[in-house]
């Protein structure tokens, strides 16, 4: 669940904060040498970041809709050569990480790709570099779109533009629908079709939002009482997701739901 959470959240730091010319990430003159994911025992005494989830209650907020809170933490550890230069390290890395979490309160999560391989940030990757595949699905939401804009309001008044984003996730929603439909798809190479049909069996949500993003808590350094060197900031981010659940209730189950 939050496995491509940190995937993009790791994108996200990699590419906003300062990086040295043989492209990793610094903190004054010393580079992420580490991204973990998961908590662990054992670390390098390089500056290192960790992210491990602490929580992902989910409850229902509506017939058919359901919202994760998800709660992740970012642990940063590092050992210099004093404790005076740790400390700085430690606080000017915290500093970087929040500076950039704080201005995203709203986050894409999509999967790898299943044309291309390739791991997008933004739904916008799909009619950018598959617009062969999916320009008929464009001008299918835009104009579905435009005539619900037409119910609502009045002539003289002009369609708000959709956003890119907006577009890429309505089309290709649809044409991931039509894969599973069995409905033929025009320029869709076979081994995306394999691609997406075997997302489909593993209940892979292509696309996700975060919203209301927020860095909560910040502790720029601890006391790193018995820890000699080694000192550890942290940054617990808030993230919430809604869920459509369009499957419920006893008559769902299949009369072949046998145990094998």
């Amino acid at each position: 669940m939050l496995e491509r959470v940190y995937d993009t959240l790791i994108a996200i730091l990699y590419y906003e904060l300062p990086k040295d010319n043989y492209g990793k990430v610094v903190s004054y003159d010393r580079p992420i040498t580490a991204w973990y994911i998961g908590q662990r025992d054992i670390k390098n005494n390089n500056l290192s970041v960790t992210l491990k989830g602490a929580s992902s209650p989910l409850k229902d907020i509506g017939l058919g809709l359901q919202e994760f809170s998800h709660s992740v933490t970012f642990e940063i550890n590092a050992g210099a050569d004093n404790i005076s230069i740790t400390e700085r390290l430690v606080q000017e890395t915290t500093r970087l990480i929040l500076a950039s979490l704080r201005k995203h309160r709203r986050i894409w999560v999509v999967e790898y790709c299943p044309i291309c391989a390739k791991f997008a940030l933004s739904p916008e990757h799909f009619i950018q570099d598959h617009n062969d595949i999916l320009a008929t699905y464009v001008t299918g939401v835009v104009n579905d779109y435009n005539s619900l804009w037409a119910e609502t309001h009045p002539a003289n008044i002009t369609p708000a533009e959709l956003p890119n984003s907006a577009k890429a996730t309505e089309s290709f929603l649809r044409m991931y629908e039509d894969v599973r439909n069995n409905v033929a798809v025009a320029n869709l190479p076979l081994t995306a079709k394999k691609n997406i049909l075997k997302m489909q069996s593993d209940l892979v949500e292509p696309i996700r939002i975060m919203y209301d993003c927020v860095a909560n808590t910040s502790t720029p350094s601890d006391d790193a009482t018995g820890q000699a060197l080694f000192r550890n900031g942290t940054i617990t981010l808030e993230l919430k997701e809604l869920i459509k659940q369009d499957s419920y209730g006893p008559d769902n189950v299949p009369i072949t739901a046998i145990k094998k």
